[in-house]
C-alpha cells in the first residue's frame, strides 16, 4: 500500500509539473496574480518567423521602462555607429622637444569614452602606460610641464537633466564626461567623530581638489548616511545621521580628469622618466611651442561595449552611447562645441533611425540612454517590433541577442532553477515599484522575442522577479 501510495504521488508530482500552458494562458496566469490588482502591466510576446504577436495584454499602454531602455540605445548604437566603432581619446604635446627634454604641457582630449581606465574592462589598453610607452619611444627622457585634462568636450551638466538629482552621488547615477576616468568611481572611506564631524578621509584613486563636507547629524541608535555632489565646490557632501565610526562606500567622481591627471603624474614620478611640474612651461615657449599627436588611444569596440553594459546594467556607458550618437549627428553639420541639448539630439537620432527600420517611435518616450530617468516609457507593442527587427538584423554577423546576457539569476528563483535560464537572453530593469524585462528565446537562434513591463505592484521585488521567471518558465516549457 505505502509504495502504491508513493507511486500516485510522483504520477501526481509529474502531472502538474507538466502542465502545459498555451502562451496566452500564461500570460492570462501571470497577469491574474493578486499583486498586480493596481499595477499597470504591459506583455507581449512575438513569433519572430511571422513577426505576429502570439500572446499579449495591454500591449499599447505605456510603461516605466527602467533599464530595458539599454535595448534601445544598443540597437541604434550599433545600426549608426557600427559594431566596430571605437571612441579615440588623443593625447597631445602641447610644447618643445630638445634633448630628451620636453618642455609644455601633455593634454588628454577627452571625447566621450566612457571606457578610460574602467575596472570593467581590464583588458583593454591602459592609457597612462601608452603614454609613459609613447614618451620613451620619441627620447623623452624629462618631462617639464604639466599633465592637462581637457574635458571640455561635453558641455556641463554632465549628468541628464531628466535623472533624479538624489541618484547623482551614488555608483548607479554617474555622470558623462567629455574625460571620463576609472568608471567616474572612487571610493571613499572616512570616520565620524562624536559631534559628527568628518575627523579623516581617504579617496582612492585621489581626486585633486575635491572636497569631503559633513552636513551629518549625530545619532547613537542608527546610521543612515546619504550623499549629494556639489559641482561648484566640487565636493562630496555627506548628509543624514551617524554614530561615531568608519564607513566606507562607492561614489560618483564629479571630477574625474584631475583624477586621471594624478594618475599620469604619479606614473611619471614611479618611472624613468623625470617629472618637473611646471604650470607655466608652455607659456613662456612662445612660437617655440608645437602641437604633437603623441598617443591616440582606442576603446574596445563598440560590441564588447555593449555587451559589459548590457550585462552589469552600466547607466554611464549606456548613456555615453546616446552622447556618441548625439555628437555624431552633430559633427556631420560641420558643427563646433556640443551644446547643452546633446541627449535630444541623441533621441532625436535614434528615433530616427528606428523609424527608417520601420518602427513606428511614437510610443516610445525616451529621456536618456540607460532607463535611470523615470521619465523613460515604452509600450510592449513598441519593444516587440523592435526586438523582432534586431532579430532579423545582423551588423557585420552580429546581433542584438548575441550581445545579451542569459537569464540565469536575473528573473528570479524559479526560472534559475530551470534549464530553460541557459536558453533565455533578456535584459532586465527595476527600480522602485517598477520591474520589467525584454528578451529572446532561444538564445542561439532565436524564434520568439518577449516584453513585459510591470509598474506598481504591490509585492515585494524579489516575488515578482519570482512571478515573472515563473511566467517565463510557463510560457517557452510548450513552445
Amino acid at each position: 500500500m505505502k509504495r502504491i501510495t508513493i507511486i500516485a504521488f510522483v504520477a501526481l508530482a509529474t502531472a502538474l509539473q507538466l502542465t502545459a500552458y498555451t502562451a496566452q494562458e500564461a500570460v492570462d496566469k501571470f497577469i491574474s496574480h493578486s499583486s498586480l490588482r493596481y499595477a499597470s502591466v504591459g506583455v507581449q510576446v512575438i513569433d519572430l518567423d511571422s513577426a505576429k504577436s502570439i500572446a499579449s495584454y495591454r500591449p499599447n499602454q505605456a510603461n516605466i521602462t527602467a533599464s530595458t531602455m539599454k535595448t534601445v540605445v544598443s540597437s541604434a548604437a550599433l545600426g549608426l555607429l557600427g559594431p566596430h566603432f571605437r571612441f579615440e581619446t588623443p593625447v597631445y604635446l602641447d610644447g618643445e622637444v630638445e634633448d630628451g627634454c620636453f618642455r609644455g604641457n601633455i593634454v588628454v582630449r577627452g571625447i566621450g569614452d566612457p571606457t578610460l581606465g574602467s575596472v570593467f574592462l581590464p583588458e583593454q589598453a591602459n592609457i597612462v602606460d601608452e603614454i609613459l610607452n609613447a614618451l620613451r619611444s620619441r627620447g623623452i627622457t624629462t618631462v617639464d610641464g604639466a599633465i592637462v585634462g581637457d574635458d571640455s568636450y561635453y558641455a556641463y551638466p554632465f549628468f541628464s537633466d531628466e535623472w533624479d538629482a538624489g541618484d547623482l552621488a551614488f555608483n548607479y547615477g554617474t555622470a558623462v564626461h567629455g574625460l571620463s576616468f576609472h568608471d567616474n568611481l572612487m571610493n571613499v572611506s572616512f570616520t565620524v567623530d562624536s559631534r559628527s564631524q568628518i575627523s579623516r578621509y581617504c579617496i582612492t584613486p585621489p581626486v585633486p581638489g575635491l572636497k569631503v563636507v559633513s552636513r551629518m547629524r549625530r545619532n547613537s541608535r542608527r546610521n543612515a548616511v546619504s550623499a549629494y555632489l556639489d559641482y561648484g565646490a566640487p565636493a562630496l557632501v555627506l548628509s543624514g545621521d551617524a554614530t561615531s565610526k568608519s564607513f566606507q562606500d562607492t561614489y560618483a567622481n564629479p571630477t574625474p580628469a584631475p583624477m586621471l591627471v594624478d594618475s599620469i603624474e604619479q606614473a611619471l614620478y614611479r618611472s624613468n622618466i623625470r617629472f618637473q611640474r611646471n604650470e607655466t612651461a608652455y607659456e613662456s615657449l612662445g612660437d617655440k611651442a608645437g602641437h604633437t599627436l603623441l598617443v591616440l588611444h582606442k576603446s574596445p569596440e563598440l560590441t564588447e561595449i555593449i555587451t559589459s553594459l548590457l550585462d552589469r546594467s552600466d547607466n554611464m556607458f549606456a548613456h555615453a552611447l546616446l552622447r556618441a550618437i548625439g555628437a555624431r549627428e552633430w559633427e556631420v553639420k560641420d558643427m563646433d562645441n556640443m551644446p547643452q541639448d546633446l541627449d535630444a539630439i541623441g533621441v532625436a537620432a535614434v528615433k530616427r533611425w528606428l523609424e527608417l527600420q520601420g518602427i513606428d517611435t511614437e510610443p516610445l518616450f525616451m529621456r536618456d540612454g540607460s532607463g535611470l530617468a523615470r521619465g523613460n516609457k515604452a509600450t510592449v507593442n513598441f519593444f516587440g517590433d523592435m526586438l523582432s527587427m534586431m532579430a532579423h538584423r545582423r551588423f557585420d554577423g552580429v546581433r542584438l541577442c548575441d550581445l545579451m546576457p542569459k537569464a540565469a539569476g536575473r528573473a528570479g528563483k524559479t526560472l534559475k532553477a530551470n534549464p530553460l535560464s541557459d536558453s533565455i537572453v533578456l535584459k532586465s530593469g527595476s527600480m522602485r515599484h517598477v520591474q520589467c524585462y525584454v528578451g529572446y528565446y532561444p538564445a542561439d537562434e532565436p524564434r520568439y522575442a518577449f516584453a513585459v513591463l510591470v509598474n506598481n505592484f504591490t509585492c515585494s521585488q524579489a516575488s515578482i522577479r519570482d512571478q515573472i521567471g515563473t511566467f517565463l518558465c510557463n510560457l517557452f516549457e510548450e513552445l
